[in-house]
């Protein structure tokens, strides 16, 4: 049995797109989760995402 997660809608990166800690597209990360990301890489960690899967709206 394969384990599954809700990642949101997250379209398949292109091979040139693609983060190396997270399954989302590097074009898709802000400053913060493209540093995270960057850094969880770097350091060889195994850490959650802090990506925005949804866009922001205000009220």
């Amino acid at each position: 049995m394969t384990s599954a997660r809700s990642l949101g809608d997250v379209a398949e990166p292109a091979d040139g797109d693609r983060c190396p800690s997270c399954p989302h597209p590097l074009s898709a990360h802000d400053v913060i989760a493209r540093r995270f990301c960057t850094a969880t890489a770097a350091g060889g960690f195994s850490r959650g995402c802090t990506c925005a899967t949804k866009p922001e709206t205000t009220e």
